[in-house]
């Protein structure tokens, strides 16, 4: 009988849709995985998720607190995604998504950990995309990140 390789390598059948050559499920950009949805995934299979909800609105120094002492679902690892994070969460699961907001984002200015020059912080608005600097003090909306 002749060697028949279907996709995978070493004799294996081809992988079922989902999943790879060894069984484990394939993730997607959006899937919910490790406690959020997933906006990055890099090629070692590590990635980045958002938290399924917001933790409110805030200033800036009550949000980075708040992030640094989130335990939702069940991680203890969050933290407020920098300026590039925040902006790669919006073209991914957010507004200006391929699927649109299937990170279930307000319209409003999330906050970034990433401090503005002088007096300030940059975010974004999930309404549009815009990135702009804000002082610290007005209550912006938070949504914090981990890594998997």
């Amino acid at each position: 009988t002749a060697f028949v390789d279907l996709g995978c390598g070493c004799g294996n059948p081809a992988a079922q849709e989902g999943y790879d050559c060894y069984g484990n499920t394939l993730i997607q950009i959006g899937d919910i995985h490790e406690g959020g949805y997933i906006f990055q995934i890099n090629e070692d299979g590590t990635g980045l998720v958002a938290d399924l909800q917001d933790l409110g609105q805030m200033n800036w120094d009550d949000a980075m607190a708040a992030a640094a002492s989130a335990t939702s679902q069940g991680y203890d690892d969050w933290y407020l995604p920098s300026k590039e994070e925040i902006e790669l969460m919006y073209s991914t699961i957010g507004n200006g998504g391929p699927e649109g907001n299937i990170g279930f984002f307000q319209n409003n200015f999330y906050w970034s950990s990433t401090e503005y020059p002088n007096y300030g912080a940059w975010g974004v608005y999930f309404d549009n995309g815009g990135v702009g600097g804000s002082g610290k003090s007005p209550p912006s909306r938070v949504r914090v990140i981990r890594a998997f």
